[in-house]
């Protein structure tokens, strides 16, 4: 995930040199929403906090904690990629074949399989395969952001290589936690996969010896505590996983799903409340305006109506967040890439 560059706007007269100012001015902070926002609501210091409720609440404590995650953190956070699509008209200037087409192939594919088959199951393996690649994208994607920041110079090589390695890392660890080795698994061989872990944890650990040979530095303060917390996390999960713990990798999961979830709206509330939206006078621009409270309002109108139809209609709901799961993992897929910049106005 990268910061999305707009390609055309429409701004009030006389306002497009002081968006210009803004943008360069606040792209050289080396924080994202704020210092103590970044904090909390980016690199999610608080979730070894949410394990530990977690785990000393017990089952009915766990049982609480996934009704929210379910319906006021994660649902929000996937049907908030249509809104940008649906809204935003400069993220599919240029594009709207493609996404509209995209939209097609998906609703039928998916009502399609349900129509002919008993079961969901396999387009739930399919969601837990894409969503796993997701993660580790989003996650390093947040990082490099980070990183651009810091005005870190690396070489593309490095650059590749850190890639390769820190979404490798991740993708290994959600295989793991869905059962990829484990000695009841017929994935892998239980013992080749065990004494591949010790190997695979060097990874994080690399990244941590990096990270804190800099953390004095106050530029990259945040870029550490991002990049600390996100590894911590997986490394508890690699670790719950490597012994086979299913309760510890459970609240450790649900840890990880909020961190996820919350850092992405996270990232689209930095992203949409630069005076490069604020200043734009459609209909977005006056989102952007009001965007604290519009996402308030948001999140509780999901998690309810979520709850609703779960309750009402589960095989629907399941229908349905399938269908948005897929379209939240190939929108965010497109509308955060950087794209040439071009003319005109789209009004």
């Amino acid at each position: 995930m990268t910061q999305l560059i707009v390609t055309t706007t429409t701004y009030p007269a006389g306002s497009k040199a002081s968006v210009v100012q803004a943008a360069a001015q606040t792209a050289k902070l080396p924080y994202l929403l704020g210092p103590w926002l970044d904090l909390i609501f980016l690199a999610n210091l608080y979730w070894p906090a949410l394990f530990m409720v977690a785990h000393l609440g017990g089952t009915e404590v766990e049982g609480r904690l996934l009704f929210w995650q379910v319906y006021f953190i994660t649902a929000p956070h996937r049907w908030i990629t249509l809104l940008l699509v649906a809204c935003d008209r400069h993220k599919t200037h240029g594009r709207e074949g493609r996404f509209l087409g995209l939209t097609s192939v998906i609703i039928l594919v998916c009502l399609l399989w349900q129509a002919g088959s008993s079961t969901l199951l396999c387009l739930g393996v399919v969601d837990y395969l894409w969503n796993a690649w997701h993660f580790a994208s989003q996650h390093h994607g947040i990082h490099r952001i980070y990183e651009r920041r810091c005005e870190r110079a690396t070489s593309q090589a490095s650059v590749f290589t850190e890639k390769l390695l820190f979404r490798g890392f991740l993708l290994y660890v959600i295989a793991r936690v869905a059962g990829f080795g484990w000695t009841s698994s017929e994935w892998l061989n239980g013992w080749q996969a065990t004494s591949l872990d010790p190997f695979i944890a060097i990874i994080p650990a690399m990244f941590l010896l990096k990270q804190f040979q800099t953390i004095r530095s106050r530029d990259r303060l945040w870029n550490s505590a991002y990049l600390i917390s996100v590894m911590v996390l997986f490394s508890a999960l690699l670790a719950a996983a490597h012994w086979e713990r299913r309760t510890l990798m459970i609240q450790l999961a649900l840890c990880s799903a909020v961190f996820h979830s919350i850092e992405y709206m996270g990232i689209v509330t930095w992203a949409s409340t630069t005076p490069r939206y604020t200043q734009r006078i459609d209909l977005f621009g006056k989102l952007a305006r009001q965007w604290g409270l519009f996402l308030v309002f948001f999140v509780l109108f999901l998690g309810l109506s979520n709850y609703i139809l779960a309750h009402g209609n589960p095989d629907l709901w399941i229908l349905i967040n399938l269908i948005v799961a897929f379209l939240h993992y190939a929108f965010d897929g497109m509308i955060w890439k950087s794209r040439p910049q071009v003319q005109g106005n789209v009004t």
